[in-house]
């Protein structure tokens, strides 16, 4: 009889699972549920789905810089004729940011340049930011030889702005993740300290091809007249996150796809998520080499498009692909990054948990 009734509760606890797994499965719903085992006591195995919206979308990316940033120094000739650069002989460097101007703030260029224009030829105490230190300058400008322009003897700029991809939103919380790499200064090559930021649409008027050696690229420009699509709030080494405006949540997709872990990604057929033209289309791809990773990067796996008519469109991997959602088995496991320079085809791909958890990360800091 004690044997009958535990055959009759192990049937009953496997029933209860199938049903509770198959709702949820159909419902598409975020869920949280444990494996009992009658036989061995206090045994519980935790298993957790979650679900986003995938991305896929082309946006182009506007971000205002933190102060003004100084990419380059340059020598200039005086009104004596004397090559010189007062910022390079006060000790600025490529990289600073100028966060202010005589103790007053100073966040764009054109303000700068305002300030210094009503002020003219004197002292300036410019304070930059290096490394996370603050440092104070004293810089005296010059006037051009040719135009009489005061000048300090570098190049700066307060915005930067691209082409990139959504990679998937958080359906409870809209924060998205797009790009999938670190958005860098041209000239500097580092890391952009952000202020602010937005994404938009993007209008794509052409497709410039990928070479050996030449990186293609998606032409296109930010539709500004639309409203935004969302704000940027962090610039991290693995994309940009922020959060979709709720007005802004019909053009995104209504489907949900589960996130894959990356213990479940195996070598073979996957597909990519991207829009080279007026919608989402899925493209075949192949993972060929997934590499063990404890802590994050931006290259987790290699992978090689092999989808004959995005070849015919990009002869692979492109410049404004960073962020494409890459799904396997239905599951989304992550996303493009960079392109290999010598063979377009292949490129990198991040895992998921990275972009997963950096958000988190930076959501809890806040």
């Amino acid at each position: 009889m004690k044997h009958y009734k535990r055959k009759v509760l192990v049937l009953m606890s496997i029933i209860v699972i199938v049903i509770l797994a198959i709702y949820f499965s159909e419902n598409n719903l975020k869920i949280s549920y444990k494996y009992f085992n009658p036989f061995i006591e206090n045994e519980q195995v935790s298993v957790e789905k979650q679900y986003v919206i995938p991305g896929g979308q082309t946006i182009g990316v506007e971000l205002k810089t933190k102060g003004i940033l100084v990419v380059g120094l340059a020598d200039v000739v005086n009104d004596n004729k004397i090559t010189t650069s007062p910022a390079k002989e006060a000790g600025m460097h490529i990289g600073d940011k100028i966060m202010s101007v005589d103790n007053k703030p100073f966040s764009t260029t054109q303000d700068f340049v305002s300030y210094i224009n009503k002020e003219g030829i004197r002292e300036y105490n410019i304070e930059v930011e290096r490394n996370g230190n603050r440092i104070q300058l004293l810089i005296t400008p010059i006037k051009r030889y040719s135009t009489n322009d005061i000048i300090f003897g570098f190049w700066a700029r307060d915005n930067i702005a691209g082409i990139g991809t959504i990679t998937y939103i958080d359906p409870e919380t809209y924060e998205f993740s797009a790009v999938a790499h670190g958005i860098t200064d041209s000239d500097t090559g580092e890391l952009i300290d952000i202020d602010s930021g937005s994404i938009s649409k993007a209008n794509i008027t052409n497709i410039k091809s990928g070479k050996k050696g030449e990186p293609g690229e998606i032409i296109g420009f930010i539709l500004k007249d639309n409203n935004k699509l969302g704000t940027v709030r962090q610039n991290t080494p693995f994309g940009i996150t922020g959060v979709i405006n709720e007005k802004s949540l019909s053009y995104f997709s209504n489907n949900l796809v589960e996130i894959g872990r990356r213990d479940t990604i195996q070598v073979g057929p996957a597909k990519i998520l991207s829009c080279l033209d007026d919608e989402i289309k899925e493209y075949n791809i192949e993972i060929v080499k997934t590499y063990y990773q404890s802590r994050p990067t931006d290259k987790s796996f290699v992978i090689k498009i092999v989808d004959e008519e995005l070849l015919s469109l990009t002869n692979g991997i492109i410049q404004g692909m960073s962020g494409c959602p890459i799904i396997q088995n239905d599951k989304l496991v992550g996303a493009v990054t960079h392109v290999f320079m010598n063979d377009p085809t292949k490129g990198y791909g991040i895992y998921i948990e990275w972009l997963l958890d950096e958000s988190h990360q930076k959501k809890s800091n806040l």
